[in-house]
């Protein structure tokens, strides 16, 4: 495949206040781990990697799992402890998973281990606050990848499916792997062309749920066709699929948006958990 893929997806370059946005995240998940009720570092498997973070909301709460970005070779949880708490906020429990990254294990391998994570924090959680109400699944980037794919390929797990799902939330989401094949992220992913479309859920026949689908309007061409094609090949299939453009974001900014009392990406998923409005959940003490 030609490289002309490669500016679309590849652009820290174009994006120096990165630095700027990566230290806020990391000052407010920091804050973030502090002032809440938090259980780091739970394992869900044998790799270092496969550990996770619980933010236990109230009793029954929903459950949110947001997994990080990163290309499926970069980036930590940690980095990532502030979505708990706009969401906490709005009665959710909140849980962000790690999972092995390339060139470690091949991408297969770590989708395996992102689904493997999701009964595991349902135990967790159900041990601390009952079983959820309902869950859903978020992420951002790669993360996006992660929240339809593994929340997909986990509901058959008995563990899982007896909780509803209330569906999933990808942000800036990779839906089409193909275009990464042509690009110098291949080099740790070491993807076919054949084995990235096995794993574009572009291709996969998607059972009937929400999907709600989030990209920045800063963001390159690359990102917004693939939130725009992802949605539109839902909404051909009949699916409820809604997809939204968040204004003055890009691929490192949106999530800013859930640091913002009024934060849209917040909206959609007490939308799609049904929620009614709740009390903010008391500061650790």
């Amino acid at each position: 495949m030609a490289r002309s893929d490669e500016p679309d997806y590849v652009f820290r370059d174009r994006h120096p206040e990165r630095h700027d946005v990566y230290a806020l995240y990391d000052l407010e998940s920091e804050r973030t781990r502090r002032e809440v009720q938090c259980l780091l570092d739970l394992p869900y498997g044998t790799h270092p990697r496969m550990t996770f973070d619980l933010f236990p909301g109230g009793r029954h709460a929903p459950l949110a799992i947001f997994f990080h970005g990163g290309y499926w070779q970069s980036l930590d949880k940690r980095r990532f402890s502030f979505v708990a708490k706009s969401l906490l906020a709005k009665g959710f429990s909140v849980a962000l998973p790690n999972y092995p990254l390339a060139p470690e294990l091949r991408l297969e391998q770590i989708t395996e281990a992102a689904t493997a994570s999701i009964p595991a924090i349902i135990d967790v959680v159900s041990e601390h606050t009952g079983p959820p109400s309902s869950w859903l699944t978020t992420g951002h980037s790669a993360g996006g990848h992660h929240a339809v794919w593994a929340g997909l390929h986990a509901r058959p797990h008995p563990t899982v499916s007896a909780i509803p799902f209330a569906g999933t939330a990808p942000i800036s989401g990779i839906f089409d792997v193909r275009p990464l094949v042509g690009t110098s992220l291949n080099r740790a992913l070491g993807l076919t062309i054949q084995r990235a479309a096995r794993l574009s859920p572009l291709d996969c026949d998607l059972p009937p749920l929400r999907y709600r689908i989030l990209v920045g309007a800063g963001e390159t061409s690359g990102f917004l066709d693939q939130a725009a094609g992802f949605a539109g090949r839902l909404r051909s299939a009949g699916r409820d699929a809604e997809s939204r453009v968040l204004a003055g974001l890009n691929h490192y900014t949106i999530l800013k948006d859930l640091l913002l009392p009024g934060s849209i990406i917040t909206g959609v998923l007490k939308e799609m958990a049904d929620m009614e409005e709740k009390p903010c959940r008391e500061a650790k003490r």
